[in-house]
């Protein structure tokens, strides 16, 4: 993590049933090319949800983690037009959505 990073963004998607694999990863792409049009975003990981120690499916099917400076840094990025440009794009996928954020120890 970015030593300069002050919050952690945690974004969790379940896509809609039927929702292709292409789709899945058009959606994965176009997350992950934010980092690369907005300056706000640190650091970006992403990836599927496993069972883990689970005893049922997740609840959600992936989850994309991004850091930022502090809130308002989450705020611009909110309202940045690429990300409104990736929502419009692929909100039809989505079933449901969770959003965390939470402040970084050091």
């Amino acid at each position: 993590m970015p030593a300069e990073a002050g919050i952690q963004r945690i974004v969790c998607f379940k896509f809609k049933p039927g929702t292709t694999p292409e789709a899945i990863q058009q959606h994965m792409r176009g997350f992950a090319n934010l980092k690369d049009s907005i300056s706000y975003i640190l650091s970006y990981h992403a990836g599927p949800t496993v069972m883990g120690d689970l005893t049922t499916a997740p609840e959600y099917d992936v989850m994309h983690y991004t850091t930022y400076r502090n809130e308002e840094e989450i705020k611009l990025y909110s309202v940045h037009p690429v990300h409104q440009r990736f929502i419009a794009e692929n909100k039809a996928i989505w079933d449901k959505v969770l959003v965390i954020n939470s402040r970084v120890r050091p």
